[in-house]
This record gives C-alpha cells, structure tokens and sequence, in this order.
C-alpha cells in the first residue's frame, strides 16, 4: 500500500495523541511547523526587540509567495486581513455602490458574509437573500434574484451548515452574464480543496487561516483580482498600503498598485508567518493529493455512518462534495451527540440540526472507523 499523507505527517500533528480531531470547519490545531514559525517571531522579539525586523518582512513576503502559488494567483494580487470578514468588509467598502443597488447572497451564509453587506443599507444598497434548496445554492436561484442594479454576488465556495461546495465556474459565468462583481467566502474550503484562480472570474475571495488553512486565527488572506483594482473606491488608507510605506515623512505618496493596498497598518506578523508555513506544508504536501485523501475520507466516513443508521444530510454529490460531512441519527438528538462525541476524544461540533466532522488530510482510516464506533455507542446500535 502506497504511503499517505496521514502516514507521512503524523508526527507533524501532536493532536492525534489524545484526540480524533474532526472540526477543521471550526478551530483547527496546529501543525509543529506552524507553531514553530509563530513561535520564532515572539522568541526573537523577546531577545531583541525589532532588530529582527527586516527578516519578519521577508517571512511575511515568502508567506504573500507561498499563498499566491497555493491559489494559483499573483503575488500581487494578495493581501493579508485580520480575518474572513475583515477581507469581506473591505469588499463592501471597496465596490463602487449607489444608492439603489444590490448585493444577492444566500439565507445560509455564516454571518461573516452578511453584516459587511447589511451595513451598505445606510448608503441606500439593498441585500437579497437567496433560500437553499436540500442544502444546496443554486446558481439559477441567484441569477432569477439579480436585476441591472446588482452590483455584486456574495457567497461561500462551501457552506458551513452543510458543507455543500458551489460551482466557481458556474458563478463565474454569471458574474460574468451580469457584469457585476463577485465575492467568494473561501474559509470552509481553502486548504481542503485545491483551486486556481486564474480559471476563474472572483473579484475578492477571503479566509481566516484558522480552519482547513491549518493555521491561526487572526491572519487571512484576501485576493483582489488584479484587473479591477482601479475600479475600486479607497476602503481605507494606511501608511503600509502606500507606495513606499517607509517614506515616513512623504505624506503625497499614493496608494499601492496592488492588493497590499488593503494592508493599512502594523502587521500580525507571527500570524502571517505561521499562515505561510501552513501554506508551506499544502505546497509540500501537494494540494490535488490533499483534496484527493480528504475526499476520500470523507466518503468513507458517510458510508460507514450509514451503515449504522445515521443520515448523511451533506450533499454528495460529484463537484459538491468538500471537507464536511453533517449527519443525524433518529435515535439522537444532535447537539448532545456532539457533545457526547467530544467528551470521549472525536472532536466535533452540531450545526444547523445535525452533527458535523470535518478531517483532514493528517486523519486515517482507523480515526474514522473509531469515530464511527463512539457513534454506534452513543446511539445505542
């Protein structure tokens, strides 16, 4: 048998001595490395204060390199945020709205990808939510809400009640049908799932790297696609975002020709470091594996939970599968199943009814038939 990448990373993941660890969807654990690269940023600021300083700005520009070749974008088309809705409210305030227009979203989305689209309403912009049909968004739905005075799409690449990916192409055409702009929450897929934005038509595309990113909470990244930055209004100005930010004293400088436009301040720099470290690893792991053993996973966990009576409420289906999987069992109430589940070491959580696993790519398949077993037990089969 071939080795996998759980084999091969095992000892990279110190949370497999305790726990089945099934809620990347929530609060991932560390790998060593990026710990360790966190980790090394305070320990020098600790021994020397900012003397190190200049090595912190190159760590930062290899993590700006290592996400760019992760997404398949320009370097110069990312920008680091403090997190998912940071990068989406820089969208919101970024887009050239009038009063009148409209943003179409859906009534499933985490709240991240609501408010920074609510709080366009003092400014006369309207936000129309789009229902789900078994879990899943249809595009068709989202076009029948559109008119000529939508501005801009808003929506997650994958749902985090039910784990349900939609179809960038898709989306992409009818960003493209509507000649507006398109916003992609990305922070249930990236790291489980491999893209290339360069196939696609996302104009801002956002995530925290605390989730499937395998890194900490409080560095993100956003993607600007490179071709409308000159269509957007200022969201804010910062000295770093500047031409040359270390002109302190140049105050006619202009804003950046690039994302990094959106960086206004002082940096989480040991956040930024330990994200590029996590992007270090999906690069060294390779990303096409990653989503393959994820996919893989996951399939087996639906099948061996349905084995035991439990029903799998993810969509399945080939293109709409992602790294989640939500099931219920009729002879359990799903937030106590949770919890029951993780008092005994299969960390999970309940969402919109239903429990929710969601591995990675450092899971086996002993962890998944073990987790299956603590179910069994709990359910009474």
């Amino acid at each position: 048998m071939s080795e996998t990448l759980a084999d091969r990373y095992h000892d990279e993941f110190p949370v497999k001595r305790e726990h089945i660890y099934f809620n990347h969807a929530g609060v991932c654990p560390l790998p060593r490395r990026v710990a360790a690269a966190a980790q090394g940023v305070f320990e020098e600021q600790m021994a020397t204060g900012g003397v190190k300083y200049d090595r912190w700005l190159r760590g930062i520009h290899e993590a700006r390199e290592n996400l760019a070749k992760l997404t398949r974008a320009g370097s110069e088309e990312i920008a680091f945020v403090k997190n998912t809705t940071h990068g989406l409210m820089i969208a919101a305030g970024s887009i050239p709205f009038e009063a009148g227009d409209n943003v179409v979203t859906t009534a499933i989305e985490f709240p991240a990808n609501v408010y920074p689209w609510l709080g366009l309403e003092r400014y006369g912009v309207e936000t129309r939510f789009v229902g789900a049909r078994n879990g899943r968004v249809q595009v068709d739905d989202l076009r029948a809400a559109m008119d000529r005075r939508t501005r801009a799409i808003a929506v997650s690449w994958v749902q985090f009640t039910s784990g349900y990916r939609i179809d960038l192409g898709k989306l992409s055409q009818l960003r493209r049908d509507k000649n507006c702009y398109l916003v992609v929450d990305a922070i249930q897929g990236l790291g489980a799932l491999q893209i290339d934005l360069g196939r696609y038509s996302i104009d801002f595309l956002a995530a925290d790297g605390h989730k499937f990113l395998l890194s900490a909470e409080g560095a993100g990244l956003l993607y600007v696609r490179r071709q409308i930055l000159g269509e957007l209004q200022p969201h804010a100005l910062g000295w770093l975002g500047m031409e040359d930010p270390f002109d302190f004293l140049n105050y006619n400088i202009r804003p950046v020709a690039e994302a990094r436009r959106f960086e206004e301040g002082s940096q989480n720099v040991a956040g930024i470091h330990a994200l590029g470290a996590a992007a270090g690893l999906f690069l060294e792991a390779g990303p096409a594996q990653v989503e393959r053993e994820i996919l893989a996973l996951t399939d087996d966990l639906c099948e061996r939970l349905q084995s035991i009576g439990c029903t799998i409420t993810s969509p399945r289906g080939e293109g709409e599968k992602s790294g989640i999987v939500t099931f219920t069992h009729p002879r359990a109430e799903a937030t106590t199943l949770a919890e029951r589940l993780t008092a005994e070491g299969v960390v999970c959580v309940e969402r919109g009814g239903a429990v929710r696993f969601s591995p990675h790519f450092y899971n086996d398949a002993d962890e998944v038939e073990r987790a299956v077993e603590v179910v069994r037990e709990n359910v009474g089969g």
